[in-house]
């Protein structure tokens, strides 16, 4: 009995442990599959937050198009 609880106590520990580093990659994916090849060359290189890094594209575009532009649409 005790065995069966030492062993689903580190399968929980496991769990809460790698889900951080599970949901970092999977907004990592999300990101990457927005983007055009130039920007996803670029995040490849990314080392911070992939929020981050899409908000400072959206910065970007508005620097570009101007604040509420369409072509912008696609960093939200």
């Amino acid at each position: 009995m005790i065995r069966i609880l030492g062993t689903c106590a580190a399968f929980v520990l496991v769990v809460v442990l790698a889900y951080p580093f599970a949901r970092d990659a999977y907004h990592r994916y999300e990101i990457a599959k927005r983007l055009d090849s130039q920007d996803r060359a670029a995040f490849q290189n990314w080392s911070g937050d992939p929020a981050l890094f899409v908000r400072s594209l959206y910065d970007r575009c508005t620097l570009t198009y101007g604040p509420g532009a369409p072509a912008c649409d696609a960093y939200k």
